[in-house]
């Protein structure tokens, strides 16, 4: 482990690899009553940031799981492994004009994208519980809706693309023609093999 701890740190600041007990012990809770103690915490505020650290932790034979908020309530952000912990730099929030569309970082609170929607008379369509403090990347991830959208609001009716990084260091970029072809292309030759 210690050597993919020394790979992180050459590719993230010292403060953004998290090695400490404590709060390895805090990171490995989330919203649910699972908890495991992650190897090692990165803080990534960048997609090259992610790329780095699946990469690494393929290299190193590690597992990774993402972390937005924490606020999932069956254990999904909870790892014996590489826990990696979305941090400011992608929490990001564009807005069309007429509030039609955002293009959301997974790292912004969902309650801060509809404060910033609001003037528009627009919000979101997923409306969990824990909106107040979930990040917009752990309610696509979990297809969060809520007591008020139902289903026909979720989080994959809602979304008009999203970009994914995939554990190969594939990215897909379905709101791209050109990623997503490429992706049927593999996924048809891995069938065909």
């Amino acid at each position: 482990m210690s050597a993919l701890i020394d790979a992180l740190r050459q590719r993230l600041s010292a403060d953004r690899v998290i090695t400490d007990e404590l709060r390895r012990l805090a990171y490995g809770t989330d919203g649910s009553f699972y908890r495991l103690i992650p190897e090692v915490v990165a803080v990534v505020n960048d997609e090259g940031e992610v790329r780095s650290v699946v990469e690494l932790a393929r290299q190193h034979q590690r597992t990774v799981t993402f972390r937005a908020a924490g606020t999932s309530l069956c254990g999904q952000a909870v790892t014996d492994g590489v826990l990696v912990l979305l941090g400011e730099g992608l929490a990001t929030c564009t807005i069309s004009a007429d509030g039609n569309t955002v293009q959301a970082g997974p790292a912004i609170i969902g309650a801060e994208v509809n404060r910033r929607l609001l003037p528009l008379g627009r919000k979101i369509g997923p409306d969990p519980a824990s909106i107040n403090a979930a990040k917009v990347g752990g309610m696509a991830a979990n297809n969060s809706s809520g007591m008020c959208c139902g289903t026909a609001q979720n989080s994959y009716n809602t979304l008009a693309s999203i970009r994914v990084l995939l554990a190969d260091g594939t990215l897909l970029d379905t709101g791209d023609s050109a990623s997503v072809a490429a992706s049927r292309s593999v996924t048809a030759a891995c069938w065909s093999v």
